[in-house]
């Protein structure tokens, strides 16, 4: 098993175009290093001098500080997600939409400054910032960075493994779907697909779809810098 996935996930980088490597490249470094290190920064800046008094003053139950991230954060990224699918943001939120195969290095596939534009980075730092205990919400913080790669693999679960995480968790073939050619308006959630369930924007299935990526022919820069047309 091991072997075929490594076989597998090796293949699916051999696929893989130049602009690919050098767009999700560029993408990685800045949402995995450029954009902490400035929600850091706005951090210890803003609130430090805005609420200095305020550091570590809310006290809550881990179990309270975990699902505040895993479940309130995400349900705040559900509708965030929808509002970049409008007609003003598309443009941006297209990019990620341009990938034509579910890989991890696609996970972080955006225009370079599509980040400020995502919950996460203004309200993360600011809970940490708060909480007496951050751990519990630190590790929510990191499983849902977990699942996210996960989420854009192509490592479906199977058999009881699928039905019992597919009853909460958005898998990889949901997301999949939401990556689709036709089909992307879908699956909007990220760790949990109640979400999508309430607001009907639940799209289920039992097969892979057949073709994955929103075509464009804007050039590689305009990609990285600004993809308005």
């Amino acid at each position: 098993i091991a072997t075929a996935l490594v076989s597998g996930g090796a293949s699916i980088f051999f696929q893989r175009k130049k602009d690919d490597w050098i767009l999700d490249g560029v993408s990685l470094l800045v949402q995995g290093a450029l954009i902490p290190l400035l929600q850091v920064f706005l951090v210890a800046t803003w609130l430090t001098k805005f609420a200095s008094g305020a550091a570590g003053t809310v006290e809550l139950h881990p179990l309270v500080a975990f699902a505040l991230c895993f479940v309130g954060v995400d349900y705040l990224y559900y509708w965030n997600h929808r509002v970049l699918h409008s007609k003003v943001l598309w443009p941006v939120h297209l990019v990620h939409h341009t990938a034509d195969q579910m890989d991890v290095l696609t996970t972080s596939r955006n225009t370079v400054w599509s980040s400020l534009l995502i919950v996460y980075l203004w309200i993360n730092g600011t809970v940490v910032y708060l909480l007496a205990d951050p751990m519990p919400y630190v590790a929510a913080i990191t499983l849902t960075a977990v699942l996210d790669l996960w989420r854009h693999s192509p490592l479906q679960p199977k058999g009881l493994a699928e039905q019992a995480l597919g009853s909460f968790l958005v898998l990889p073939r949901d997301h999949a779907w939401h990556h689709s050619q036709d089909v992307y308006d879908v699956n909007f959630g990220a760790n949990i697909n109640l979400w999508d369930k309430l607001h009907g924007t639940w799209h289920p299935s039992q097969v892979q779809p057949e073709e994955l990526g929103v075509k464009t022919n804007i050039s590689l820069l305009s990609r990285l810098l600004w993809p308005f047309q």
